[in-house]
């Protein structure tokens, strides 16, 4: 299974959390600039979906489960970053702990499909 343009996306997704979070702690910026911030964010993940949907095809559900919780974490995450009086430090932590996984599995599945033909030919 290749899932490079999956990938691709979600460390888009998360080079912007960081870097977004890092402007939201730093500075008091105006509700309508944060909605702008979390509306992009949201368009990086709604990316990274539409990225997997379209690499993943009959992929093990348990495998598209495991994808579909990260993601949802991560977007929980980032929503949670237009809250007013958001612990952004929590929010960082539960992000990274779903997209940073994810982005090593993805990389695994990757792998495996490289490796496949490689293992048919020797065994």
């Amino acid at each position: 299974m290749r899932t490079l343009a999956t990938q691709v996306k979600l460390r888009r997704l998360i080079r912007a959390f960081g870097e977004a979070r890092s402007r939201l702690a730093s500075e008091p910026l105006d509700r309508r600039v944060v909605a702008s911030v979390v509306d992009r964010l949201n368009e990086l993940a709604a990316d990274v979906w539409t990225a997997w949907r379209h690499e993943a095809g009959a992929v093990d559900p348990v495998l598209a489960a495991y994808v579909a919780g990260s993601l949802r974490t991560a977007e929980l995450a980032t929503a949670g970053l237009g809250q007013a009086g958001a612990d952004l430090d929590l929010l960082r932590e539960d992000f990274e702990a779903a997209a940073l996984p994810l982005e090593v599995f993805l990389r695994g599945l990757d792998m495996e499909s490289i490796m496949e033909p490689v293992l048919q030919r020797s065994a």
